[in-house]
């Protein structure tokens, strides 16, 4: 790939347009870098169609993409490339790319550090990044104005040029929201913090229609990780049907995920508004689960635009160690191709959450009609999230539907139609799910030794979640006498 475009040879810099789509950065900052260096912002946008839709109608000379999912895709890179517009990664100084942006074959990534944006990978000529370099202090960075030589429109590489490999743990997600959900800028991690200090994610449970146990899988891995050490969050993201609040119990008149929503769209969710918003649910340990419930009314489901749910979770890593979201089924978006291009979208809330997910769970249901609607919804799954950090999960499996052997029936169809070889299969077990109904709790708690529970707990094995040490004071009924 030919970028000839460099700022040593330019015009004016007040004719120099650079647009931003820079999700989960400061956004002041990297502004204030661009306006001291003499360049004009163009246009600024949240996510992947609105970089592509403002690209169509005016384009810069330059176009800043942050490493973040929603934005860093092989679409919007393209889309540039074939416009003539130089494409730049922006990412944390000292921070590796993530596996995602590091296959887009962008060789120009500007740092962002503490004494701002450094722009000489911008100001030298193309490929020459400054991603392992040292910061350039302030007055070190370009004022040069950019070039109107034309861009080659040969196709992207699919190869990362001279970048280091990077982690094969997601880095951390940030918001998909042009809108700010606090003026308080991130502080950067403690630097004594090891590599076995816990990292943020955010697991989200997505099944296709048809009822396959997302929401009893959601609650129960929730409970789950809390009885595993974490401090987990729930929450009920499904714009069709959210079951959470009543499935465990709760009050759902004031859905507390649409009043964090809120409170990102007014750029006032804090950590104290998300502890007011969430209501406690018993997890079997010494810390509840923190819920965020969903709408009771399928009505109010413009309430969950993208942006402000992508900026719901990025507080929520901040906030909890762990995030299990409850997703709705349809992966939908022929409704984008609407001539308003500002109108809310009913799968927004789930897409967005996909985007920033760390892993995926997919849940199908293990029968003819549950399997065949998992496998044509796969594929568009992993249009959305890459393949990697999806978990397929098989609920329900029995021999009474599928036959002799249905664990390996299940195997068999999973790796010929799916190439799923790893997934997690859930026994049918409708007595520990009627139990768990019945008095409004976890699965894990209102049947422990339960198939069901056995298969969360399998699920969290395969999601790399280490079981809790076991001690002396454990249940009652694992405290035996051998003597």
């Amino acid at each position: 790939m030919r970028w000839p475009l460099c700022l040593s040879h330019s015009r004016s810099g007040a004719d120099v347009l650079v647009a931003l789509a820079v999700p989960g950065l400061e956004l002041d900052r990297v502004e204030l870098a661009l306006l001291r260096a003499g360049h004009v912002i163009a246009w600024r946008a949240a996510d992947h169609d609105e970089v592509v839709t403002q690209l169509a109608q005016r384009a810069p000379d330059a176009l800043l993409v942050a490493d973040h999912p929603a934005v860093a895709t092989s679409a919007v890179v393209g889309a540039a490339d074939l416009l003539g517009v130089r494409t730049c990664l922006v990412a944390l100084a000292g921070a590796a790319l993530s596996p995602s942006a590091a296959r887009l074959g962008v060789v120009d990534v500007l740092p962002l550090g503490p004494e701002g944006l450094d722009l000489s990978a911008l100001a030298a000529p193309p490929g020459g990044s400054a991603m392992n370099a040292p910061s350039a202090p302030p007055h070190a960075l370009s004022t040069e104005p950019l070039s109107t030589e034309p861009l080659s429109t040969e196709p992207l590489s699919t190869e990362p040029a001279s970048m280091e490999p990077a982690s094969t743990e997601p880095a951390s997600r940030r918001s998909t929201s042009a809108e700010p959900i606090s003026a308080a800028p991130k502080s950067a991690p403690s630097a004594s913090a090891g590599p076995a200090a816990r990292r943020p994610r955010t697991i989200v449970v997505w099944g296709p229609a048809g009822a396959p146990g997302r929401t009893t899988v959601a609650i129960g891995l929730a409970a789950e990780l809390a009885a595993r050490g974490h401090a987990v969050a729930l929450i009920d993201a499904d714009t069709y049907g959210g079951s959470i609040a009543p499935a465990l119990g709760l009050l759902d008149e004031a859905p507390g995920f649409a009043a964090a929503c809120r409170l990102a769209g007014a750029e006032s969710l804090t950590m104290g508004e998300l502890d007011r918003v969430a209501q406690l649910a018993e997890a079997g340990t010494t810390t509840p689960l923190s819920v965020l419930t969903g709408i009771g009314r399928p009505h109010r489901w413009p309430e969950l635009s993208a942006g402000r749910v992508a900026a719901v979770l990025d507080r929520c890593r901040r906030w909890r160690e762990a995030i299990v979201v409850d997703a709705g089924f349809n992966l939908e978006s022929d409704e984008e191709l609407s001539s308003d291009l500002a109108a809310p979208r009913r799968n927004a809330a789930t897409i967005a959450a996909l985007r920033a997910a760390d892993e995926v769970v997919a849940v199908g249901a293990a029968d003819p009609v549950g399997l065949a609607r998992l496998l044509r919804a796969h594929g568009d799954l992993l249009e959305t999230a890459e393949a990697a950090r999806v978990r397929v999960v098989i609920n329900r499996v029995r021999a009474s539907v599928l036959g002799i052997d249905p664990h390996g029936q299940v195997r068999q169809t999973l790796e010929r139609f799916a190439g799923v070889r790893d997934a997690v299969l859930i026994e049918d077990d409708p007595d520990a799910a009627d139990r768990a109904l019945l008095t409004a709790r976890p699965v894990t708690i209102a049947a422990p030794r339960s198939a069901l529970s056995r298969g969360i707990a399998e699920l969290a094995d395969a999601l790399g979640f280490a079981r809790a040490p076991a001690t002396s004071a454990g249940p009652r009924w694992a405290r035996r006498r051998t003597g």
